[in-house]
């Protein structure tokens, strides 16, 4: 029978070509190009095996192993060829005689290290990998069930083995925002430090302890221009060995993509963590008026858009907030799932009359709740009173799906998180880049979703007549022709086409013309496309990702850095044994509402198609 051979895979972790032999004696004469090689094939066979092994000798030239049952005559002895460099095993002596009188479903060979090297090309392609799926894989493989504490030190080594040292990635950081000075210009890059002092309480020359980071990417910057003047804001754990918030920005471009513009490094949602990321924010990356920014009722973030240094009153903007946050605190206070979903129909009404249809609502039943929400400015958390600064955007969901994607990332040691940015970042432009420069050559004017949203609009213009209208002021009386059922009366909406409104809201909120201004355009023979917003143009979504990411030469044409050397805050660090403490509180937010099933023929709850009433029985 022919012995399996091993070798090293790209990513560190030793494979086998053939199945191992099951018996002691296929050990003899096998060859290896290192002892560690060598140690992992015996520690393999074992674990397979349910077997035992102590080390009796291990040096540079030697390895003696024997059963760790005294009674038992197994020893296995390898050495270095000296002619190969090889490591060769060169005796077995005796087949394992031991019976185990216990059983367990973990082996002590299957240690953190030998975990480390099968799960390198999991973790390689997804640092995200959850502990449990990792357990589940070493059973897969080694047949043993490993401890949650075994499985999450494994996952940190590998991540270390494959991102680098999680404390040395601290010192690698200076280096790597050198380079991206230095290859790619227009990055802002903002770097808080603090000094470290000696137990003498002097201070240490040449090192720093690092504090916070903001950057920013020149296309990134330059894009937003081209974007919807909204920004939101939010902040997400990070879940490696040191604890800290990544906070980002994110907008949204013509053809409702999300759209990452900045991000920041800070030691928690502080005040003064939000005043550093919003300050230069405002100061490099989005400094347009009119504004709307767009976040949670958080106070430190209330604190920081108020200060007037951080630049956000002048030039002139807007704070708004998240309406699944209100949502949230609501339920805290009230616990009322039904007054709640009034709540939320309030702020996304898209005119006064609905607004003021579900705040009578709420008065009917708890006049406590009405005082509740009326204490927060309706300009704050509703689109019928925002004057279309939102352009439609209730919540901060964008930030929140940036933070899924960024899921991995949040996993790596903080160089490797800064680069896994810039490397994103550059496959998004070139891919946005090619697709839209194809779609300019297309001759289309307008996006696919702008242009998909027109054709419903302008379906329901056909049902709708203009009654009057004035030519001086552009103003015009359009009527819904639309017969209820219910016997409502026929509504009627006023157009000013001069102060680009309607009655209904949407043509403000949207800044697309809705069906009445279409209506109202077509009566006078008048090109409605005049009246979309330039953002939804495909020229304006090109020029968002017009500029593209310039590439990093290798590293040996790097310049050298010779500045302070900078090291991590030791009282981030999470705890170093056992179960990393999960610090997420679940909310009113995580409890996602699920819609009882309904009947396939009658839409009905309480039955399905089999004993629905209305089937049709057999033909006769």
């Amino acid at each position: 029978m022919r012995n399996p051979t091993y070798s090293l895979d790209e990513d560190g972790s030793i494979f086998e070509t053939t199945e191992p032999l099951q018996i002691e004696g296929g050990l003899l004469g096998m060859e290896f190009n290192s002892k560690d090689e060598c140690v992992f094939t015996i520690r393999q066979f074992h674990i397979r095996n349910c077997l035992d092994y102590s080390v009796y000798k291990s040096d540079s030239k030697r390895l003696i192993i024997k059963c760790v049952n005294e009674e038992c005559t197994f020893k296995c002895r390898a050495y270095v060829g000296k002619g190969s460099g090889n490591w060769v095993i060169t005796k077995v002596s005796g087949p394992h005689t031991c019976m185990s009188s216990t059983m367990s479903q973990d082996h002590r060979k299957l240690d953190s290290n030998l975990i480390c090297n099968s799960i390198k090309s999991l973790i390689n392609s997804d640092a995200s990998l959850k502990v449990k799926h990792i357990i589940a894989h070493i059973w897969e493989t080694f047949n043993y069930t490993i401890s949650y504490k075994k499985a999450w030190i494994s996952k940190n080594k590998a991540i270390a083995a494959i991102y680098g040292n999680w404390e040395t990635s601290y010192n690698d950081l200076p280096q790597w925002l050198l380079v991206m000075k230095t290859f790619l210009p227009g990055t802002i890059i903002e770097l808080e430090t603090l000094p470290i002092f000696s137990n003498e309480g002097t201070q240490i020359s040449g090192a720093r302890v690092f504090h916070r980071l903001f950057w920013a990417f020149q296309p990134c910057i330059k894009g937003f221009s081209f974007c919807k003047p909204v920004v939101q804001v939010d902040g997400t754990w990070l879940y490696g060995k040191y604890r800290g918030i990544l906070l980002m920005a994110v907008a949204q471009d013509g053809n409702r993509n999300i759209f990452p513009i900045a991000f920041a490094l800070v030691e928690g949602e502080t005040e003064e963590a939000w005043s550093f990321f919003l300050r230069n924010l405002r100061m490099h990356v989005t400094p347009q008026p009119n504004l709307c920014l767009i976040s949670d009722r958080h106070q430190s973030i209330k604190s920081a858009y108020n200060n007037p240094d951080n630049g956000w009153q002048h030039p002139p903007s807007s704070h708004v907030y998240c309406i699944r946050h209100i949502a949230q605190n609501f339920m805290r206070e009230f616990r009322d799932k039904e007054l709640r979903k009034k709540i939320i129909n309030m702020g996304y009404a898209l005119n006064e009359a609905t607004y003021e249809y579900y705040r009578g609502e709420i008065r009917k039943v708890n006049i406590e709740a009405l005082q509740w929400i009326d204490n927060i400015p309706r300009e704050k958390w509703t689109r019928s009173f925002d004057g279309g600064k939102r352009w439609g955007h209730m919540t901060t969901n964008l930030t929140e799906s940036m933070n899924s994607v960024l899921k991995s990332t949040r996993n790596l040691p903080i160089t490797a998180l800064v680069k896994s940015t810039y490397y994103r970042m550059g496959t998004l432009f070139g891919k946005r880049g090619h697709d839209w420069t194809k779609m300019l050559g297309s001759g289309k004017l307008f996006t696919e979703n702008c242009m998909k949203g027109i054709k419903e609009e302008v379906i329901k213009s056909n049902s709708h007549t203009v009654m009057q209208f004035d030519r001086e002021r552009f103003c015009f009386l359009v009527q819904e022709t639309v017969h209820h059922s219910d016997g409502r009366p026929t509504t009627h909406y006023n157009v000013d086409l001069q102060n680009l409104t309607c009655e209904c809201g949407r043509f403000q909120t949207f800044h697309v013309p809705c069906s009445h201004v279409i209506a109202a355009c077509s009566s006078i023979r008048h090109d409605y496309y005049v009246h979309i917003a330039d953002v939804f143009k495909v020229v304006n979504v090109f020029k968002v990702y017009e500029e593209s990411f310039i590439g990093i030469p290798t590293e040996t044409s790097w310049p050298q850095y010779e500045g302070d050397t900078l090291f991590h805050k030791d009282r981030m660090r999470r705890n170093k044994k056992g179960r990393p403490n999960s610090c997420r509180i679940r909310t009113e937010m995580d409890n996602v509402e699920k819609e009882k099933r309904r009947c396939g023929i009658c839409r009905e709850i309480g039955h399905m198609r089999r004993k629905c009433p209305t089937r049709p029985g057999p033909s006769t």
